[in-house]
């Protein structure tokens, strides 16, 4: 009686607090809890809980990512509307307006708390969710789906939490978080450079723009994140709502570094670091140098501005090339993590491991030649010069564009010869930081099945395919896929984009066959593109020019290793297969000899299971004594050809899939979490060495059912954030194993206690 009057106690004191405050006891809680599925384009029901304006503007019915003839209009939070009422005119409904004494999310809070269990299977980006915009609607979807209260398909917020949320709820809510007054001096540095009112800086700033508009900006003097915006007013009020960055403004407007002010998802966390050294970089390349032709602000129009290699001519190639090189990892990020990479059709566009490199600008003969750009502006024409609202005829343009780029590679072709360049490894970039850790002079690239993530050095074992990027390729992938990407478009739009890609990915696998001997290019290619109706979809012009080196495909990637002083993967890349696991795991050589030893032998389809479309990134915890140690498994899917849209089941390879394990943390979306204690890490390897079983591995598999789901979560997300503070960000679970109770409670995983997290 006494605890129970002491809790009462509490309540009274702690949750019926009428003064709650959303920064301090609310906000921590949607972060940890909510966030996780609802923050961004792909948030169900278009629900954005990561900050206090996405709260109050609510959820729609109306989806982003789905087929559509007519685009759809806008809703970017902070640019498209600005309070209640013009959200609602945009189709949103509040989920906190009061309806005797209740509102939606308060239903929906509670509901979990009445059905905890997670029965069934959940996949929040495809069920139908209903998106229900009132109480009534509401009432009838969790009398159909009672088990669909939140957090959606996984356990209940713990009691405290859901009080102080229910609190909140119920009292007069209110956004106390305030404004950070101190200003980065470097900021203001950076803000009068693109605001300067000379054509040179005007042109520069436009292009600076249309490159970091997605960037989460980190100033050295600050802890914040700002974005790069464009404004009518100089404080940053009314912001420029054009649908692409490229778009034609209509009045004057300022740049402006915008603080901000939602919490940080690692899915769309694109960090560019902006500091005094790369202000005098800026100064460098666009302002010092002299340009092309005399400075003028390039046209608005779409047939132009759509094309940067045409917009922005009067700029020295080799410095727009250079300025992109300087933060290449974080311009293939954008087109990696950006809003065009959503979904399964989108990425089926690439293999599930490639590794990138780049040319060298001083032999990049593309941007060396002065004539050679302008006399291909037609063969290098993107699709995304029709906008989001394309019509359906302009789809016929898809051959126009395969036309283009083989008159492009014969062009391209010629060009080399003339300049009686035999390609050589010297004609690669060597990085920004060459022989570091950290070197971009190599990325890796992976595929998740339906999200992507791209990492410095050349992760996992030798990839099938490797490209090679020049400029002309660089700016065309950044373009068609982010700044002329708009999300909001049609179908048609979309499918020209997809579409261009493939033209986009065979270009770059067609600069890297370039340095192997010219007998062996097409045979390679075709090993690429299995099946008697890839030739019709595909397009390769290999050269005559032959390579100054004569190295089978294995040897050549390994030269481009060494050249660029990449390290091997040191689990991966098995060059001595007399592997041996202990019996004891003591230390972290242990665990990765036993990791190497499963690498190495996993050609078998043992690994079916992990191959399915939810089962590709994983996040493992091995508990040691003295330290813990967190690897990701991805998994590796074998596609006999990537030139199709549908049907991609069709092309894989099961027996040839692979598996890689590295250090710390790989993409966004983790499908599942892993836990293996000392005592069991032999047990755990002894399973991998079998068909894989769920059954088998519930032991270590988290499932969303289990009780202490949460606290594995929060283990897993505060380590990625000590271990990368600036990358780092929210991990994302609308994409965690869909599986949960089975309908007759018979396959019950929430028993599966972690004795790590008691």
């Amino acid at each position: 009686m006494n605890k129970f009057l002491l809790f009462l106690l509490m309540s009274i004191s702690v949750f019926a607090n009428e003064n709650l405050s959303f920064q301090k006891d609310i906000k921590p809680i949607l972060d940890k809890r909510c966030v996780v599925c609802h923050s961004c384009y792909n948030s169900p029901c278009q629900l954005k809980l990561s900050s206090f304006e996405g709260l109050t503007r609510g959820a729609t019915k109306e989806e982003i990512y789905q087929n559509r003839i007519k685009p759809a209009n806008p809703s970017r939070l902070f640019i498209d509307a600005k309070n209640e009422k013009e959200w609602e005119e945009l189709g949103f409904y509040s989920v906190l307006k009061n309806y005797k004494n209740t509102n939606i999310m308060k239903e929906l809070l509670v509901q979990k708390q009445k059905k905890p269990e997670n029965i069934g299977s959940y996949s929040p980006e495809k069920d139908d969710l209903t998106c229900s915009k009132d109480l009534k609607e509401l009432d009838k979807y969790l009398s159909d789906n009672p088990y669909h209260g939140m957090p959606y398909g996984f356990p209940a917020l713990n009691k405290k939490e859901h009080k102080l949320l229910i609190s909140w709820l119920e009292s007069d809510i209110k956004n106390d978080i305030k404004e950070d007054k101190n200003i980065s001096k470097t900021l203001k540095k950076f803000e009068n450079f693109l605001n300067k009112t000379d054509i040179k800086h005007k042109v520069t700033a436009r292009y600076i723009y249309e490159h970091l508009y997605l960037a989460h900006i980190k100033f050295d003097d600050s802890d914040s994140f700002y974005k790069l915006i464009r404004t009518y007013d100089k404080k940053g009020n009314i912001p420029v709502k054009t649908r692409v960055p490229y778009n034609d403004p209509k009045q004057k407007f300022y740049y402006k570094f915008q603080k901000i002010t939602s919490t940080i998802v690692h899915k769309t966390h694109m960090v560019y670091h902006l500091n005094d050294k790369k202000l005098e970089r800026y100064n460098k390349l666009f302002i010092k140098e002299k340009w092309k032709e005399k400075p003028y602000f390039p046209s608005f129009d779409p047939k132009i501005a759509a094309n940067p290699l045409e917009a922005f001519k009067q700029i020295p190639a080799v410095s727009r090339y250079k300025f992109m090189l300087d933060d290449v990892h974080y311009f293939i990020m954008t087109f990696i993590r950006g809003p065009v990479c959503k979904g399964q059709v989108a990425l089926n566009v690439i293999n599930d491991q490639f590794w990138v490199a780049f040319k060298n600008p001083d032999l990049d003969y593309t941007i060396q030649d002065k004539n050679f750009l302008e006399q291909n502006f037609n063969n290098l024409a993107l699709p995304n010069e029709y906008g989001g609202d394309s019509k359906i005829s302009n789809i016929i343009d898809i051959y126009k564009y395969n036309e283009d780029t083989i008159n492009y590679y014969k062009n391209k072709n010629s060009l080399y010869k003339k300049y009686n360049n035999n390609v050589s490894l010297d004609s690669l970039w060597k990085g920004n930081k060459y022989g570091e850790k950290d070197n971009d002079a190599i990325l890796t690239i992976y595929r998740h099945f339906d999200s992507a993530s791209v990492h410095k050095g050349a992760l996992g074992n030798l990839p099938r395919t490797m490209w090679v990027i020049d400029y002309p390729l660089l700016e065309r992938l950044y373009y068609s896929l982010v700044a002329g990407f708009d999300v909001y478009g049609n179908t048609q739009h979309k499918l020209l984009v997809r579409k261009y890609m493939d033209r986009l990915r065979i270009e770059g696998e067609s600069n890297f066959l370039e340095y192997l001997p010219k007998d062996k290019r097409q045979n390679m290619f075709n090993s690429w593109y299995k099946g008697t109706l890839t030739k019709y979809l595909v397009t390769y012009t290999p050269s005559d020019n032959e390579a100054k080196i004569n190295l089978d495909y294995k040897q050549l990637v390994e030269n481009i290793l060494e050249f660029t002083k990449t390290p091997k993967d040191k689990i991966n890349y098995i060059e001595n297969p007399n592997l041996k696991r202990t019996n004891s795991y003591k230390t972290k050589e242990d665990v990765e000899n036993a990791l190497r030893s499963v690498a190495f032998n996993n050609k078998m389809n043992r690994f079916k299971k992990f191959s399915s479309s939810n089962y590709n990134l994983i996040y493992m915890k091995f508990k040691l004594n003295d330290e813990d140690l967190v690897y990701t498994m991805v998994i590796n899917r074998w596609h006999d050809s990537v030139a199709f849209m549908f049907n991609e089941e069709e092309r894989l390879d099961v027996t040839k899939d692979r598996v890689n394990f590295i250090e710390g943390f790989i993409g966004s979306y983790p499908n599942y979490f892993i836990v293996v204690e000392e005592k069991d890490i032999k047990e755990f390897f002894d399973l991998l060495e079998k068909a894989v079983d769920e059954k088998e591995f519930s032991k270590f598999f988290v499932n969303r059912n289990n009780k202490n789901f949460w606290e594995v979560y929060d283990w897993f997300q505060n380590r990625f954030k000590e271990s990368n503070p600036i990358e780092s960000g929210l991990f994302d679970l609308n994409r965690y194993y869909q599986k949960g109770l089975e309908e007759d409670h018979s396959f019950i995983f929430a028993t599966n206690i972690l004795k790590s997290f008691k």
